[in-house]
């Protein structure tokens, strides 16, 4: 849902508990860069180590990860090792940087580059304009879906939004078949996505299938978010009286 936990109260157990504080960030914590947000994610300078995916929000192509840590000695005493087959010259003026001692994998590609490239040219300014923007059009497809008489808007955090189409009258009725609902959902969603105008992916939020928009490309735009909106409610229809048996 993009929702946030509130990582000073997670940071002051592990440190009270002597555990190590890791951040899953994979997708939500570019957001971090925001001003508006930055309280959002207070408690972040505690934590030992970060994981964030470059190729989600940070609008990388695929794939590059990455994982930031306090004290990168950590993963040396962790993951360093020095067979006699290892030979590697040491005597230059700045010390040699070899990841694989940071970590399991030895022979990799240079996927930095991609990410140094796009923080070089995009820059701090550029990439809090275009993650605010993201936001910004999550929080107008969840309005959107709360004024239409077809549509129940569950849960709006960060880029992700999340829906569901229900029939006209359903949510004025008090003997919602939350079962059908879920059906009706899930399969509106397979058509979605089968369908190709527009792919969403799923989520279960208080044991409703929601249809769930997570918005991580700086090319989506106001026009997108209406069509979206069309689309789903054409499609829910369609997919509704097929159930129906119409």
């Amino acid at each position: 849902m993009g929702a946030v936990d509130n990582l000073s109260k997670i940071a002051a157990i592990c440190k009270a508990n002597n555990l190590w504080f890791h951040i899953d960030g994979a997708y939500g914590i570019p957001a971090a860069v925001i001003p508006q947000y930055k309280n959002l994610f207070d408690g972040i300078e505690e934590a030992d180590s970060i994981a964030l995916d470059p190729h989600k929000w940070l609008y990388a192509p695929l794939e590059a990860g990455c994982i930031l840590v306090k004290n990168p000695q950590h993963l040396i005493d962790t993951y360093s090792a020095h067979p006699v087959y290892y030979n590697f010259d040491n005597s230059t003026d700045e010390p040699t940087l070899n990841y694989y001692e940071y970590g399991f994998q030895n022979s990799r590609g240079f996927r930095a580059l991609k990410v140094w490239m796009a923080l070089q040219q995009v820059g701090k300014n550029g990439y809090i304009k275009m993650i605010s923007e993201d936001i910004e059009l999550a929080e107008l497809l969840f309005e959107e879906a709360q004024k239409h008489p077809e549509l129940e808007a569950i849960t709006q955090n960060l880029s992700i939004a999340t829906l569901r189409y229900v029939p006209l009258n359903y949510l004025q009725d008090e003997q919602i078949d939350e079962t059908y609902l879920n059906t009706l959902n899930e399969k509106l969603l397979n058509e979605l996505q089968r369908g190709g105008e527009v792919f969403l992916s799923n989520a279960v939020v208080a044991e409703k299938y929601c249809l769930r928009a997570c918005i991580v490309n700086f090319r989506t735009s106001i026009k997108d978010i209406q069509e979206i909106i069309v689309i789903i409610v054409r499609e829910g229809r369609k997919v509704h009286e097929m159930l129906q048996g119409g």
